[in-house]
């Protein structure tokens, strides 16, 4: 074995948590969802066909009613409902998806280009699409083409996290969490696209991004950029009819005066000051009100601290920050709808003070529900959470209140002591679970001083718990710490679901181990070779991949002890034996090395010495791959190998290495064993009862087959496993895999000639090939005369050129038996199988010769 294999690094920590299915939601959400993918692109056709009419529905209603429909419905089915999030998904839904990911400065300022381009399609909207029906389509195509690019290039969510103009919107308006609870919006196939991600947990998100340079400068600027945005339609014309009238929603081709300085009323860029450009002034008004905002919140935040510290509030950063954008939110919210749909809501006689009603309301319900929410709040509800998930008591549901869960658990123990000691272990599993999650910190958790108190867990219990954790799996310092988030979770957890569907597979199907798929199924979820490893390791932990893997070691025992024997022997279906024991040996060799090490450098390396003849290469390998997995897979991997070689001892009978096979999962394999058996004289009518009701039909067939030669009646016709036996011995078929034999026994007929028949003569045109299973042929080429025995094949170039043939074969033995193919089925394994060609050319090139010396 190459000194190489012993270098091979273990792979990363094992992910423990299991994959979880989605909670369903609400039963409108997909009609919602389907209705708004046939309005999308129902606008466009719209502001096409009636351009004067696009800008009123387009932005006076369908605009108009997000952020309200953001608050009401809730921040992840909006995520789900949105058709331009599911046109930037459209390269994935065709497999075309990008496999980048946004680096870090893209991170960090994922925040700061959503809203550059929010101002953009602000000032465009102030410029050219808010009454000209073309421009607007124009921009609706822009911009769903935008989103497919980034789906092209990128992977996930990309355009949702990082590009969107409104995704920031979306959060501010929901965030830290909407007025009721909804299932979360994460993807099916997670690629860990953002960290962090708000599809997963959106108030983890926005604790975790809470003090975020790029956060806070949008949350504080757009306030003011709304009401910018507002107030230029009054800076511009003069008076609020112009907005409040809706005639801006009928300015058609307002682009082309934009950028030239304003020579009357409607081309003016400020009322006061009409020779300013419309472009120029719109940009600089958009740009004050952000900057003023900006300005002012910066200033009110030290203010409000120093508040919060006069009357006892917590003024931690975080809870600073959060009531801060609280109000930000509020004032934008208020902000935008006393504008915002007022042109068509006026049409209609009281409409506007009840919309007005429930605009404020809602607003002031999401204030009350945001502004008190703090970050320690979160992480106890995260706890609380875990804590009921560990709960112990069967025959009783967990209650909702942890006050009671505590006194449930101390009537249901033995004693005080008994009571303490299992709320303690109970707290610390909610730990270890918070924790592994990514949604709490250590520090946090030291930091729950209410939720200890209403669980009546002590200072000291607590700090058991803790060094009790501390001390498990390495100490939070080697793994705990560094667990992986939320994110990277799904992501993982998702792969897990995808890789183990494809090992089933692989377990119940005899097919070769499809290393492209695995490698497939890693790009598309962005998993590396060492998160692969940690996955493998923790499918290992199910009953049926572990199992599954675990024997194999054993397997490729029986199998190398199988071959050493079968190996010397000359009979057909012995060296057929052989050649079907050597592809189930590599296939197992292939499963154990690909899926417990990867894509490691060694990977061949590894697979090549459990294919050895050498106890001792494969013993080495065996013990490289028990590296890379958790001690007790790699015990079990050993302890399988060494029970493997105690069953089999020093000399294994041949009748029980063929009765190990009879259970293999390669099908022709079965019918082999039990077509040796049955020669053997060692088949039993167990062993008959069993393959005749196999799943494969050619192990049926050699079953019945085989039974009725064993009861000494003559078989109706030559099975089809004997017919690939006798295939197998002509040089040009012998490479093929079985199931190409198979289809090819299959299209043959038995044909028997006597002595003297002739089975074809020269002259004749040629459309069957024969090959010969028994007896001997004299072919007759001219005045040479040749012997052929089993294994010739006749007529194969005479189907192949439609000359006709060339030769005389006549049967030289009392009884000659032979298969007939049909050109068509003989030209069907010539395109299957290169070997076929190449020995056909072989073939051609021998009779080229000896015409050469003739």
């Amino acid at each position: 074995m190459p000194e190489a294999i012993l270098q091979v690094q273990t792979a990363g920590p094992r992910a423990d948590r299991r994959p979880t299915a989605r909670t369903p939601d609400a039963w409108w959400v997909e009609r919602v969802r389907y209705a708004a993918l046939v309005v999308f692109p129902g606008l466009v056709l719209f502001s096409l066909a009636f351009p004067e009419r696009a800008g009123r529905v387009f932005w006076t209603v369908a605009i108009a009613a997000l952020p309200l429909f953001f608050v009401l419905a809730g921040y992840h089915r909006w995520r789900r409902i949105c058709p331009l999030a599911f046109i930037a998904q459209l390269p994935a839904r065709f497999g075309w998806a990008g496999q980048r990911r946004a680096g870090p400065w893209m991170q960090a300022h994922a925040y700061h280009v959503t809203f550059a381009l929010f101002l953009l399609s602000l000032w465009l909207r102030l410029v050219a699409t808010n009454g000209d029906g073309v421009a607007l389509a124009v921009f609706l195509v822009v911009i769903s083409g935008a989103a497919v690019m980034v789906g092209l290039v990128f992977t996930g969510k990309t355009w949702c996290n990082y590009v969107c103009p409104v995704s920031f919107a979306e959060k501010l308006y929901t965030e830290p969490r909407g007025l009721r609870e909804t299932p979360n919006s994460q993807c099916g196939t997670c690629t860990a696209c953002r960290p962090a991600c708000p599809d997963i947990n959106e108030e983890n998100s926005y604790w975790k991004e809470i003090l975020l340079p790029a956060k806070r400068d949008v949350y504080f600027a757009f306030p003011g950029v709304v009401l910018a945005f507002y107030a230029y339609y009054f800076l511009q014309s003069g008076s609020w009819a112009y907005y409040f009238g809706g005639s801006w929603t009928r300015e058609a081709g307002l682009f082309r005066t934009a950028f030239a300085p304003g020579i009357d009323a409607h081309t003016a860029g400020f009322h006061v000051w009409p020779r300013v450009p419309r472009a120029a002034a719109a940009a600089l008004t958009l740009l004050a009100g952000g900057a003023i905002s900006h300005a002012a919140f910066r200033a009110f935040e030290p203010v409000l601290g120093r508040a919060f510290r006069r009357r006892g509030v917590p003024d931690d950063a975080a809870s600073l920050r959060s009531v801060m954008f609280t109000i930000a939110a509020f004032a934008a919210f208020v902000a935008f709808y006393s504008f915002a749909g007022a042109p068509t809501l006026r049409l209609v006689p009281g409409l506007p003070q009840v919309f007005q009603l429930l605009v404020v309301t809602t607003a002031t319900v999401s204030l009350v529900r945001r502004v008190g929410r703090a970050q320690s709040t979160f992480a106890e509800e995260t706890l609380a959470r875990r804590l009921v998930a560990n709960w112990k008591w069967t025959d009783a549901p967990p209650p909702r209140d942890l006050r009671e869960a505590f006194l449930i658990h101390t009537i249901r123990s033995r004693s005080q002591d008994d009571a303490r000691r299992q709320m303690v272990d109970l707290y610390k599993s909610a730990i270890r679970d918070s924790l592994d999650s990514g949604m709490i910190s250590r520090r946090e958790v030291h930091r729950l001083d209410a939720l200890r108190h209403q669980l009546q867990i002590s200072d000291a219990d607590h700090e058991l718990a803790m060094s009790e954790l501390a001390d498990e799996d390495g100490g939070f310092g080697a793994g705990r710490s560094r667990a992986a988030s939320p994110e990277k979770q799904l992501q993982l957890d998702t792969y897990a679901e995808a890789l183990a569907v494809h090992l089933e597979r692989q377990h119940q199907s005899p097919a070769d181990v499809d290393n492209a798929l695995v490698r497939e199924l890693r790009t598309r979820y962005g998993v590396t070779v060492d998160e692969h490893a940690a996955v493998v390791e923790r499918l290992l932990q199910s009953d049926g991949l572990a199992s599954h893997l675990t024997e194999l070691p054993a397997a490729i025992e029986w199998l190398a002890a199988t071959v050493q024997h079968f190996d010397t022997l000359r009979s057909p279906a012995a060296r057929f034996l052989v050649r079907l024991l050597r592809r189930r040996w590599a296939r197992a060799a292939d499963s154990l090395v690909r899926t417990l090490a990867g894509d490691v450098p060694v990977a061949n390396a590894l697979r090549d010495g459990l294919l050895s003849d050498d106890g001792e290469a494969r013993d080495v390998v065996l013990e490289v791959v028990g590296s890379l997995v958790s001690p007790a897979t790699a015990t079990s991997l050993l302890a399988g190998l060494a029970r493997a070689r105690h069953d089999l001892g020093e000399s294994p009978e041949v009748v029980r290495l063929l009765r190990a096979q009879l259970s293999s999962p390669e099908p022709y394999l079965r019918a082999t064993t039990l077509y040796l058996l049955e020669g053997m004289d060692q088949a039993t009518g167990a062993d008959f009862d069993q393959l005749e009701a196999d799943e494969h039909p050619v192990v049926r067939e050699t079953a019945r087959a085989t039974r009725a030669l064993a009861g000494g009646a003559a078989p109706a016709a030559t099975s089809t496993l004997e017919k690939m036996i006798g295939l197998r011995l002509v040089p040009i078929f012998e490479d093929l895999e079985p199931e190409d034999l198979a289809q090819l026994a299959r299209a043959g007929t038995e044909v028997w000639f006597s002595e003297g028949e002739c089975l074809c003569c020269a002259g004749e045109p040629g459309g069957e090939v024969f090959v010969l299973l028994d007896g001997e042929v004299t072919v007759s080429h001219g005045r040479t005369v040749t012997v052929e025995g089993p294994g010739t094949c006749i007529g194969e170039l005479a189907v192949l050129d439609p000359a006709p043939r060339e030769a005389t074969v006549v049967a030289s033995t009392i009884a000659v038996r032979t298969l007939r193919l049909t050109g068509g089925s003989f030209r069907q394994a010539l395109g299957v199988s290169p070997v076929v060609s190449e020995g056909v050319i072989r073939i051609l090139a021998r009779r080229l010769r000896e015409a050469a010396r003739g």
